[in-house]
């Protein structure tokens, strides 16, 4: 004999099952499914391009003087400043590469024998005219010992060591990256997912096909069977566009996906499930309260408000996440699955807010879990008009 919870397994297995089919199969689902792909994909080189590998700035030396150019290039590296210095045969090419923007600056023999003029097309850049004119003084400081007798390389350098108040997060950039992406996506799954439930919902209503399910089967089970049926279609389309993003970033070179951001995907998922759970439940509840396609926008306007308001949050939030605002709202959910993947991602978090933030959004995932319920269960058999907010909460308790 099949036992009550094999029963109402198979049930939702069932539900689930017709609902990923029906769903997956769908030319709307699929064609935007590869346009995101595409636009990933497209938005990946285009940023390639726009952000890739600076070039270095090309300096013109007149005159064999390997030691100058070597200076400059040495000095360029210690300043964070890549610089290619390139060997000019006169004046009048050096201005003439400068002109033409060959070259962005040139230095040019002076009248005496540590004097240099410096050609530019127009103010020189701030941090360029001082690599420049730090290295001649060294090169001629230089000089200037050996030609008294005394050899530079001799004489003791004064030393600096950093001291960081802060260390840097090598890995934070593409962390957040992660994280920023996993927002749009869980919204983007939100209103689409979220969509699917209710209309699948005022769908089965008014074609009078939940009579004939209720007949077979329990109200919960048939809308557990439509979450986890659409969540699962849902998630795989994250994860695919999510693979897609992680492959498009890996080959263009803007990602090099340490295990730190590999994490990080994992923990997007993590709050990603329970953030789509959140709102796809109370999506559920408002199909249930209308008998027409019509009315479902006033119905679900307030999820889309809430919706909206959370992915804004994380959008904005992470210019701001150490205002007042912003730490507040990670710990409210649902405004938590879109933030704590950020302050996770740049560590402006501790361990124990993880934890206790999880919790309450599972707790808020419940909370809305069993308000659905008891809506679901009172409103779907009901027709005609569609059912104020006021008695919503009436049939809730």
């Amino acid at each position: 004999m099949r036992s009550p919870e094999t029963g109402a397994a198979r049930s939702i297995w069932l539900v689930a099952e017709r609902e990923i089919v029906t769903r997956a199969k769908t030319k709307s689902f699929v064609i935007s499914t590869a346009l995101l792909m595409v636009v990933i994909v497209a938005g990946a080189i285009v940023l390639n391009l726009l952000t890739g590998d600076d070039e270095p700035e090309r300096v013109g030396v007149v005159g064999q003087d390997a030691v100058l150019s070597q200076t400059i290039e040495e000095v360029g590296t210690a300043t964070g400043l890549s610089i290619d210095v390139t060997e000019v045969a006169s004046p009048d090419e050096a201005r003439t590469q400068v002109s033409d923007g060959d070259l962005s600056l040139a230095l040019v023999p002076g009248t005496g024998p540590d004097a240099f003029v410096m050609i530019s097309e127009n103010s020189p850049d701030p941090a360029l005219d001082g690599i420049l004119r730090s290295s001649v003084d060294q090169v001629s400081l230089d000089r200037a010992l050996e030609a008294q007798g005394v050899s530079a390389a001799t004489l003791p350098r004064a030393t600096i060591t950093v001291e960081q108040t802060s260390p840097d997060r090598p890995d934070e950039g593409q962390r957040i990256v992660i994280a920023l992406v996993g927002t749009i996506l869980l919204i983007t799954a939100i209103m689409m997912g979220g969509s699917m439930v209710s209309v699948g919902v005022v769908e089965e209503k008014t074609s009078r096909v939940v009579e004939i399910l209720l007949a077979t089967i329990k109200p919960l089970h048939l809308l557990w069977g439509k979450i986890i049926g659409i969540g699962a279609i849902a998630l795989a389309q994250v994860l695919l566009l999510g693979a897609t993003a992680l492959i498009a970033g890996q080959v263009t070179g803007l990602l090099t996906l340490p295990g730190a951001a590999i994490g990080m995907f994992a923990a997007v998922i993590a709050w990603f499930l329970l953030g789509f759970l959140f709102f796809a439940t109370l999506y559920a509840a408002t199909g249930a309260i209308v008998s027409r396609q019509e009315e479902l926008n006033a119905s679900s306007a307030p999820l889309t408000v809430l919706a909206i308001a959370v992915m804004y949050s994380g959008i904005f939030g992470i210019q701001a996440l150490d205002s007042t605002l912003i730490q507040t709202l990670s710990w409210i959910p649902p405004f938590s699955a879109a933030l704590m993947p950020i302050r996770i991602a740049t560590g402006d978090t501790t361990g124990l807010q993880i934890v206790v933030t999880f919790a309450l959004m599972i707790a808020a995932c419940a909370a809305a879990t069993w308000f659905a319920a008891r809506i679901y269960q009172r409103s779907i058999l009901r027709t005609g008009s569609r059912v104020k907010w006021s008695e919503v909460f009436s049939l809730a308790r």
